[in-house]
């Protein structure tokens, strides 16, 4: 339970079904936002978690995973950027953090299932799409392993944000005004360049921008604060809009084109988790960023963990160190980091 809407009604719902519930809050992170806003899975957020439990008539508990968080989401973030990656936070936390320690958890004090507020289903212990499409998290969540989904419930999948709300408003739960959740938890109202920056003023290192024909046109202040495809933050006048098509931290260049040349066919992804055992080559739609659209493509093994995804036109290119993940239809087949 992180204090939010989400888990709140998720743990009215699972009681409504007629299940024993217990919440968990896990302690990520103990940011008070200037704006007052509470930061989520901080200590702020799982003191308003233990409100909840209370009216509700839940037991409940935290669980401090701040040191785990540290070491297996932001400095691999942090390091990715760095890397001239664009890593995904919530997808590492669902992997090494979150999903593990409620386990942990659950097998610790004897209890059956675990559940989260997440907008996606389990259906015959398979991932699915949830039914607010727009609400979506199923991409998120493909790095669960196959254990963790059979004990997995998600109540929300069914619903959208708005009868989810409708239902805190009508229990008087303390979160049904609570604002949507930062998109990235601990960088909250900052942009993420300026919380890089903080934690390793390294990052800032003068470099030059070349064109499609290898001309020095600029100087960037940090391959950090790009990622493939960006075309705000250049800081170049141009006659067409250019957009970054390369980032070499070899040599600590920034390559810069017009759109035509930041479109792709393919991409490689590797260190795969797959939920679903499938032959490849395989035809299945795929998503490369996490508001993105599915896309129609042919998925073909590489080796033992990495595959070819061939899209059927080109998209927008997809960025290294963010995750591809495989559908058939509505049901997530698994997915791998894009290299």
């Amino acid at each position: 339970m992180s204090g939010g809407v989400d888990s709140s009604v998720t743990a009215y719902l699972l009681q409504k079904e007629g299940y024993r519930v217990h919440g968990l809050s896990l302690i990520f992170w103990e940011t008070r936002f200037s704006s007052g806003t509470t930061a989520c899975c901080s200590i702020d957020s799982a003191l308003d978690a233990a409100k909840t439990a209370s009216i509700l008539g839940v037991s409940h508990s935290t669980k401090d995973v701040r040191v785990e968080f540290m070491e297996r989401v932001i400095e691999p973030f942090i390091a990715g950027y760095r890397d001239g990656l664009t890593p995904n936070p919530c997808i590492l936390c669902n992997k090494h953090v979150k999903f593990t320690a409620l386990l942990d958890t659950a097998n610790e004090m004897g209890i059956d299932f675990i559940a989260t507020g997440h907008y996606a289903g389990v259906v015959n212990h398979r991932l699915t799409i949830a039914a607010d499409k727009k609400k979506d998290q199923s991409y998120f969540l493909y790095v669960l392993t196959r254990e963790m989904l059979s004990r997995l419930v998600l109540p929300l999948g069914g619903l959208t944000k708005d009868e989810v709300r409708g239902i805190a408003r009508e229990l008087n739960l303390p979160a049904a005004a609570r604002p949507e959740s930062q998109e990235i938890c601990f960088v909250g109202e900052c942009d993420y360049g300026k919380f890089i920056r903080d934690y390793d003023g390294g990052v800032r290192r003068d470099g030059p921008i070349i064109d499609m024909t290898g001309n020095r046109v600029g100087t960037h202040h940090g391959l950090y604060a790009y990622t493939l495809g960006q075309r705000r933050r250049i800081g170049i006048a141009a006659k067409e809009p250019l957009y970054v098509i390369g980032i070499d931290t070899a040599t600590n260049t920034l390559r810069v084109g017009q759109r035509q040349f930041a479109e792709s066919m393919e991409c490689i992804a590797g260190n795969l988790n797959m939920l679903v055992d499938i032959g490849l080559p395989s035809s299945l739609d795929v998503k490369i960023r996490s508001a993105g659209r599915l896309i129609p493509a042919l998925v073909s093994a590489v080796d033992a963990q990495k595959v070819k995804v061939v899209f059927e036109r080109p998209q927008w290119p997809p960025a290294p160190g963010q995750s591809a993940v495989f559908y058939d239809v509505d049901t997530v087949i698994g997915g791998g980091v894009i290299v």
